[in-house]
């Protein structure tokens, strides 16, 4: 499929949905989120939070795209590093034999109809990337299907332009199939909230991937079904913080980061920080959370000359994958201290772990092998430039013979 077609196909599918699907009334939309989930209790969206890495070149955009805000009356803006003059400021420096995490800044959307502000938390996992956590707060908890109906209706003219948005080839699949529907207003839902974010706060990975998103959910009571749901995720993986708050993993979407689900059942909590458990973990859990779209990020950088008539390796992809061995190969941010402050435990499967050294291993052999195979495609690069050259010299000697 050209790119033409494919642009074409997109529009269509987004205006048709919009017109066939959206524009007309469905039952769910009258649905609360607990009658969405099938829970028999009352079930609340508290935030939702959205992951990012980046390096220092990209944390010095960051901070100076927080401070263009100062400029504009629909936000408020806290935050606790000044920005670059000429020079970049290193943000991200190396450490030895511990990583830190802290608060990076907050903005306030004054004239926003869902979102009630961003709380931005870090936490280094090398010596060159950190992790940045935006923690949507919303004016009001979610409670009803129809208020994450009414910010996709709002915000729709976006996702045509989104280029991780998901979009079908036949919307007549659609039309009488409320679950399938469901599942894709919350995929927009999810995009639309990152798009948002993106505009005004671009990182690294906002504008190409769907990236590791967590949603925390209030419930009131602890009834059998979503107990059930807890213990027994359909796919899926769950972890026991406390008797009252739970962690439910879903890593099998491709092409996108991990979907978390935070389930609380207290009356006073706080939700669980990622950047306080990346602190502790760091490359193991980065890469359990950011496990597709790295696989994506290698496949564009290197398969292309594995499978292809490329026979020159490009610099940047080269240095790209060798800086990603270094990364996992600096052993005081690979060898974790599993003691972390959080106690968090498998529930559906007790041999769970959030720190999967394993996907580590198995992903650092990746690397190798890639590495392996470029050096020997150079080694005969450079044998094959070697043997024109003396050609070259050779037939310039015998003309040079005969002048």
């Amino acid at each position: 499929m050209g790119k033409l077609e494919y642009k074409y196909k997109k529009k269509k599918w987004f205006r048709e949905f919009k017109s066939k699907v959206l524009k007309v009334h469905h039952e769910y939309y009258d649905k609360t989120i607990s009658e969405i989930f099938n829970f028999d209790s009352n079930t609340y969206i508290f935030c939702i939070t959205i992951y990012d890495v980046v390096d220092n070149n990209q944390v010095n955009n960051l901070v100076k795209n927080i401070y263009e805000l100062k400029k504009c009356k629909d936000f408020k803006i806290e935050v606790n590093y000044r920005k670059k003059g000429i020079k970049n400021i290193n943000y991200i420096k190396p450490e030895f034999d511990h990583t830190g995490h802290g608060i990076f800044a907050k903005v306030q959307f004054l004239n926003d109809n869902l979102i009630s502000s961003v709380d931005m938390d870090w936490s280094q996992i090398n010596n060159e990337e950190a992790i940045i956590e935006y923690e949507i707060r919303f004016k009001k908890e979610i409670k009803n299907f129809s208020e994450i109906h009414e910010f996709i209706i709002e915000n729709y003219k976006q996702l045509n332009k989104v280029k991780y948005s998901e979009f079908y080839f036949n919307i007549e699949h659609f039309l009488n199939d409320d679950s399938q529907n469901i599942q894709i207003e919350l995929k927009y839902f999810r995009t639309l909230l990152q798009q948002k974010l993106h505009k005004i706060l671009s990182s690294n990975y906002s504008k190409k991937y769907l990236l590791p998103i967590k949603y925390t959910y209030l419930i009131d009571k602890k009834t059998d079904s979503v107990m059930k749901y807890i213990k027994e995720p359909f796919l899926e993986e769950s972890f026991i913080i406390d008797k009252e708050q739970y962690l439910i993993i879903n890593s099998i979407e491709d092409y996108e980061g991990i979907e978390i689900s935070e389930i609380i059942f207290k009356k006073q909590f706080n939700p669980i920080s990622m950047t306080v458990l990346m602190s502790k973990l760091r490359m193991t859990l980065y890469y359990k959370m950011f496990y597709e779209i790295e696989k994506q990020e290698l496949e564009f950088k290197i398969s292309k000359y594995l499978n292809s008539k490329k026979f020159f390796i490009n610099f940047w992809d080269y240095k790209w994958l060798l800086n990603k061995k270094r990364r996992l190969n600096e052993k005081r941010f690979y060898n974790i201290n599993t003691n972390y402050v959080y106690n968090v435990k498998g529930f559906s499967d007790k041999e769970l772990k959030l720190a999967d050294d394993e996907l580590v291993k198995n992903i650092l052999e990746v690397y190798n092998e890639n590495i392996e195979y470029i050096n020997n495609l150079n080694l005969i690069n450079y044998n094959i430039i070697a043997f024109v050259i003396s050609i070259v010299a050779l037939i310039i000697s015998i003309i040079v013979i005969f002048i």
